[in-house]
């Protein structure tokens, strides 16, 4: 029973690192953000301990206490207690929580950069990152030991309930394929929607459309309005600073690709701060 109990799916191998690195970010940033604001520049001085003396509290809370990480419980595995000896459970933490100290100690404590210690740091995350993809495909040829740290210590996971199947939520499955493709169905809709357009005969169809030709003969018979470009002038249409700026004769601001792509979209359209349409001479440039 006891040799059954040890062989653990990938997928919950896998699942159990990234919900490590999870509930590890939620609780660091919920804990650094709340320092910070108590006091910024003492948080700035001590940025590092304190980064550290959470990562430690989360592995003695965890590893050190209970031998499994939190994402391992989640899922209800753990590491094999025989093999996790005082030995590697302090190897375990050394490898684990004071590399990240180790660098942020670098580059926020030293004021005069050490080119050896820091060349050492890039070429020890190089390695690391090379080894880590290499121990990925032996762990998915052979099912064990997931992360680098995993396979240096020896550690392997156990299942804690007889290895039972994992159970499949079909409903959340097809729940997620039906939105996954309303999601994908609404990406394709919504960029050949003139939503302009819609807006202009939904005017028309609530207000009639006696006042809107009044008013776009008004604009047609008007004289051009000059218009006066800032230096806080924005687009009316998109709010940004205007690119290649154009108006239509009402003295409002565009960018020349948004009152052209309106343009190219509905032929009557008008301006969307004052409702005027445009001059028979067209747009002009400021």
């Amino acid at each position: 029973m006891l040799e059954k109990n040890k062989y653990v799916p990938r997928v919950n191998q896998i699942d159990a690192i990234y919900l490590n690195k999870d509930i590890a970010r939620l609780i660091r940033n919920n804990l650094l953000e709340n320092l910070q604001a108590i006091s910024p520049v003492l948080f700035i001085k001590v940025q590092p301990e304190l980064d550290l003396l959470i990562q430690s509290a989360l592995w003695f809370g965890s590893v050190g206490k209970r031998c499994s990480t939190f994402g391992q419980q989640l899922l209800v595995l753990a590491y094999d207690a025989e093999k996790l000896t005082l030995s590697r459970l302090v190897l375990h933490f050394a490898l684990t929580v004071l590399p990240g100290y180790v660098k942020s100690w670098e580059e926020r404590r030293l004021s005069r950069r050490v080119e050896w210690f820091s060349q050492a740091i890039t070429w020890a995350e190089n390695s690391a990152l090379v080894l880590n993809v290499l121990n990925y495909f032996r762990f998915l040829k052979t099912g064990r030991k997931p992360t680098l740290i995993d396979y240096l210590l020896g550690l392997d996971y156990i299942s804690l309930r007889n290895n039972q199947r994992r159970d499949i939520g079909y409903k959340y499955l097809t729940r997620e394929l039906l939105w996954g493709g309303f999601m994908e169905f609404l990406g394709l809709l919504l960029p050949i929607i003139n939503f302009r357009k819609i807006n202009r005969l939904l005017k028309a169809a609530f207000f009639g459309t006696e006042g809107l030709n009044s008013l776009r003969r008004e604009s047609i018979q008007r004289e051009l309005v000059a218009a006066k470009l800032t230096t806080n002038t924005t687009c009316t249409y998109c709010g940004e600073r205007p690119t290649l700026p154009h108006h239509m004769g009402c003295g409002h601001i565009y960018c020349y690709y948004c009152i052209s792509a309106n343009f190219l979209t509905d032929a009557n359209f008008c301006c969307v701060k004052c409702g005027a349409g445009c001059l028979e001479d067209g747009v002009q440039i400021v």
